[in-house]
């Protein structure tokens, strides 16, 4: 994410109207009065927008508001910048159309001249919702146990900043083969000189000159790695003859690798800047009770994280849905590792009932034909290329956080079509990430682990014939009611329910003693237990959906991490 010293948030209150939905959105579409007042960047359903009401899929969500801007910035273009709108706007700015976009979860900006004055923004949303087959995650138009309420509308935050003549539009900093420094790309309108400096840890720094577009390689003097021990960033800085915007830099490498002293019949693991690693990353929804699926605040994000680590974990898994930039960003900061999964479309092949089974006996379906794309609603090629789309814009976006270290195509094959081709696509966009092309079912032979979900059964050992790294990409997911901290006084939903926090204990206890643990020396390379907070009525989080209540004993979660952990490293020290 690129930083410029000068912006202006436009969060906060709008004016808004909802409005039949009739042809095209056009100008003419406006509204001449608006209904009242909306907060954004509140999503229309949750309390926190002051409206709390559904879009549905023949309404038009306005926003309206009137900005004041410095008059420092007249003469200058600015930019008009939104995080994330869901699903589909076009956007005016006094009485002028000045772009579209379609896509609930990627950010996107227009850039519009400004001469002085006030600036009237119009916004007009519309949701075709989730079971249209868009990109929607666990939204549904009927809300029940894993499927949560929809978003509609401004969702992430709204600002503007001033471009010069010649922006820089976009700066890439890959880490080099020999780990000892990037190769930086900058990007501007119109080619011009540029330069770009590094600071090093003892306050000194490097520059380098060049042209934009040209890669730049910088060369690190004692090359510090991020790693969740030393998460180290390197401070970059762009700079124009009339542009300058400053970033982090990340220097690490992940890949799969054999570990050290554990003997050829063990399996590969996740290897870390050389060093073998046990990924320990909980199911993250990214959900609060007042304001759906944005954060109340900087600090929420901050505080999951936080306390996730406190807990023994070294990462999330944040579960179909691209989180705020400043997520990422805190994730970089803090060393918390992040297996990011794509937003699945489509539809689920399987109904919750039908996914027991295929969990239980471990089925595989191909993904190829026609009708396992009718199946999991990919039977039309427009769907499958905004699919595409959404997934290479999320790759980019996300790329410059040394955090994410694995992409997850499909989820228990909700939308899940072609995952090798799929797959193919995200290694050639992403050469230096992992990836998890099938988490749960249906695997296709594919993908750098043998990814599995697991509830309420015992825990099973992979097969033996295969020996990709075992990952446990779902398991646990523990009920526990907390009264006074529930979304809903009537409804639960969870996998093993526990009457008590001492019962929660003790199904934890042997959870991880008696099943999980020793499954590290039969290949188990990662897991993530279901979940970091509950979600509405789905109550089975370590949190509560408040994140008011631990539910389990710290101690003991700590504790158990840390055996989880130890059996791993023991792996490394006996010949097998």
């Amino acid at each position: 994410m690129l930083e410029r010293a000068e912006w202006r948030s436009l969060n906060g209150e709008w004016d808004y109207a909802i409005r039949p939905a009739v042809g095209a959105l056009v100008a003419e579409s406006r509204p001449a009065h608006y209904d009242g007042r909306i907060n954004v960047p509140f999503a229309l359903e949750t309390v926190a927008s002051g409206v709390t009401r559904t879009l549905a899929a023949d309404e038009t969500l306005f926003y309206r508001r009137v900005v004041e801007l410095p008059e420092a910035w007249a003469g200058s273009r600015v930019a008009l910048n939104f995080e994330a709108v869901d699903h589909e706007c076009v956007v005016w700015v006094d009485g002028r159309r000045v772009g579209s976009h379609q896509g609930g979860y990627l950010p996107f900006s227009f850039a519009l001249p400004w001469h002085g004055g006030p600036v009237e923004v119009v916004v007009g949303v519309r949701d075709p919702g989730p079971d249209a087959g868009q990109q929607s995650g666990k939204q549904s138009d009927e809300p029940s146990g894993i499927w949560y309420t929809a978003t509609s509308g401004i969702w992430q935050s709204v600002w503007m900043e001033p471009l010069p003549d010649n922006p820089i539009t976009a700066v890439r900093a890959v880490v080099a083969d020999t780990l000892d420094g990037f190769v930086v790309q900058a990007m501007t309108d119109r080619p011009c000189q540029l330069d770009v400096r590094v600071e090093l840890p003892d306050g000194d720094s490097i520059t380098t000159a060049g042209t934009s577009g040209a890669q730049l390689r910088l060369t690190l003097p004692q090359p510090r790695l991020w790693s969740p021990e030393d998460p180290y960033r390197y401070r970059l800085t762009v700079r124009t003859r009339d542009d300058e915007v400053r970033s982090w830099v990340g220097l690490r490498t992940v890949e799969i690798g054999p570990i050290p002293g554990a003997g050829r019949r063990q399996r590969p693991a996740v290897v870390l800047n050389g060093r073998p690693i046990l990924l320990n990353t909980p199911l993250d929804q990214g959900y609060w009770p007042e304001t759906g699926l944005t954060a109340p605040a900087d600090e929420a994000l901050v505080f999951d994280l936080l306390r996730m680590r406190e807990l023994g974990f070294n990462g999330v898994r944040k579960h179909v849905k691209v989180e705020s930039r400043r997520f990422y960003d805190h994730a970089d900061r803090l060393g918390m590792l992040v297996v990011q999964d794509a937003v699945n479309g489509g539809k689920p092949r399987h109904s919750l009932r039908q996914s027991r089974f295929v969990m239980s006996l471990d089925l595989q379906f191909g993904d190829t034909s026609r009708h396992a794309l009718t199946a999991a609603g990919r039977q039309h090629p427009q769907n499958r290329k905004i699919f595409e789309s959404d997934l290479m814009g999320m790759i980019d976006l996300l790329s410059p956080h040394p955090s994410v270290i694995c992409w997850s195509i499909f989820n228990e094959a909700w939308g899940q079509y072609q995952t090798n081709r799929i797959e193919a696509m995200v290694r050639v966009a992403d050469p230096t990430r992992l990836v998890d092309a099938a988490s749960g079912w249906h695997d296709q032979g594919g993908g750098d682990f043998r990814s599995r979900h697991r509830y309420v059964l015992k825990l099973r050992r992979p097969a033996r014939r295969d020996r990709r790294p075992f990952f446990l990409s779902e398991f646990g997911g523990y009920n526990l009611v907390v009264d006074g901290h529930t979304w809903e006084v009537a409804g639960q939903y969870g996998y093993g329910t526990q009457a008590d926090e001492r019962l929660l204990d003790r199904a934890l206890r042997r959870l991880y003693r008696d099943q999980l643990i020793p499954l590290v020396s039969h290949g188990l390379r990662g897991c993530i237990y279901t979940q970091v907070s509950d979600v509405e009525t789905e109550t089975n989080g370590l949190l509560t959906y408040d994140r008011q209540v631990l539910k389990p004993d710290a101690g003991l979660l700590r504790r158990l991490n840390a055996e989880l952990h130890a059996a791993f490293d023991a792996l490394g020290h006996a010949s097998c």
